[in-house]
């Protein structure tokens, strides 16, 4: 029993030397403190750029809107009249001479290349709005069967912009964080606006 009793009071003892006399523990590493610097806002949209914006794609989406209105009280399976035909190329007369017009009174492009996607899409309305105006012309002027399928070729070319214009800024960069800001802002550009 006594070497059991020594043995613990030197176990006690070793055990207190060790832990008194052992190197002191290091000190905790000092905290380092990383400032990260806020995020830099986006800047805010140029107010011309985005009432550009606005103009071109109000114009093009309206025409769109516009057309496919028009094509929704047509029906499907219209039987292609001579006066059907003639009112047809009318109304895409007007609408694609609006676009014209609207497209021609936006100012001058605050987009680098802006003035030259604008012109080319007026280029294209042009066309469309001049072979709905000339089809329909020959067409009320003719009785012939002839002038009823030039008739249809009109309407033919008359929609073309329907289908050509996809993305009128496909030709643009609209890659910096300038001109995002104001794609973002502008609203009639939003799809479904």
């Amino acid at each position: 029993m006594r070497t059991k009793a020594l043995t613990t009071v030197l176990a006690g003892a070793l055990f207190a030397v060790a832990a008194c006399s052992g190197e002191a523990a290091p000190p905790p590493p000092p905290a380092t403190v990383t400032v990260t610097p806020a995020p830099t806002p986006p800047p805010a949209p140029d107010a011309k750029t985005v009432a550009w914006l606005d103009g071109m794609c109000g114009t093009l989406f309206g025409y769109v809107k516009a057309s496919n209105e028009h094509a929704s009280k047509q029906g499907s399976g219209v039987e292609v009249t001579r006066p059907w035909l003639s009112e047809d190329l009318g109304v895409r007369a007007g609408l694609t001479g609006k676009v014209v017009d609207e497209l021609n009174a936006l100012p001058e492009s605050p987009v680098p290349g802006g003035d030259a996607a604008k012109k080319s899409l007026v280029d294209s309305y042009t066309k469309a709005r001049d072979a709905a105006t000339e089809g329909k012309r020959k067409l009320d002027a003719s009785k012939s069967p002839a002038a009823l399928d030039a008739g249809l070729k009109a309407l033919d070319a008359a929609q073309k912009p329907l289908t050509e214009t996809t993305d009128p800024f496909a030709s643009l960069k609209m890659d910096t964080p300038e001109l995002l800001a104001a794609m973002a802002a502008a609203k009639k550009c939003a799809p479904g606006s």
